[in-house]
């Protein structure tokens, strides 16, 4: 990993201590937390953080996330700072001051969107730049979660000799090939020719969606531009993660085989 634009020296070193362990997925989710933390007080020094700026950034947080993503910035802030703390960098952790964003895990109808609304998302996406509505029309027509979809290399996109598109999506059990609506790969093409890549796909580790600032995109990108979509179209009781109970729930209903449908969210049930 190279150095963090955000952190310090020091706050980095810290944070390679604290994240030896985790993978490269959950190290950069950590990161991209913390560095949200420290640009919210400011660029104060993460040490000196108080129960105030807590606060006010889980607040921030609650305003502009689900409840589930508001959930797992906490606690992925207070699991950070429990460690400041074990290893004596600070004497208490300001986030045990302040109260955890709860989420139901219960499923309702309320969280699933239906094919009008749907159609009346994909009628807003004119208003996104080119980038914004491949990920939106992605995220719907595939099932994926943000973290495949965040991670999605060019490699990973195929075209077959009949001019059917895929994609690979997940790793290791969970690892599958999903064919992709023709209108999400035009929108692929568009984005391609937008940026100033080649017509062909080549093959590359590169990611496929990249910000201005950086070659890869974050989670926390990818629900701001959901966000975005969906206020734009009106539909601003839901978040990025009904996307993929909405597709499943779409699909049974035209009449696909849960099987099928187990296969392409990667489902075990």
């Amino acid at each position: 990993m190279t150095k963090a634009i955000g952190l310090d020296d020091y706050e980095y070193e810290v944070f390679k201590m604290f994240s030896k362990k985790l993978n490269p997925t959950t190290k950069h989710d950590y990161l991209s937390k913390i560095i949200a933390f420290k640009e919210f007080i400011e660029d104060k020094e993460l040490v000196y953080a108080d129960k105030e700026d807590c606060t006010k950034f889980i607040e921030n947080v609650k305003e502009n996330y689900a409840k589930s993503t508001s959930e797992k910035i906490y606690s992925y802030l207070h699991s950070f700072y429990n460690f400041l703390k074990k290893e004596e960098y600070i004497e208490i952790n300001p986030f045990r001051y302040v109260e955890k964003p709860e989420v139901t895990r219960i499923k309702t109808k309320d969280d699933v969107l239906s094919i009008q609304e749907i159609n009346k998302l994909i009628e807003t996406l004119y208003k996104l730049n080119t980038r914004d509505r491949v990920i939106i029309v992605f995220l719907v027509t595939t099932g994926c979660l943000l973290n495949e979809l965040v991670n999605l290399k060019w490699k990973d996109l195929m075209v077959d000799d009949k001019n059917n598109y895929y994609t690979n999506l997940g790793k290791a059990r969970k690892k599958r090939i999903v064919k992709l609506h023709p209108y999400c790969f035009k929108l692929i093409e568009d984005y391609r020719n937008y940026s100033g890549l080649s017509e062909v796909i080549i093959p590359t580790e590169e990611f496929v969606f990249t910000t201005q600032k950086s070659n890869s995109i974050t989670d926390i990108n990818v629900r701001l531009i959901v966000r975005k979509a969906l206020d734009l179209a009106g539909l601003s009781q839901y978040s990025a993660k009904d996307f993929r109970h909405s597709f499943a729930a779409i699909s049974l209903r035209l009449g696909a085989n849960e099987e099928d449908i187990k296969k392409q969210l990667g489902w075990s049930d």
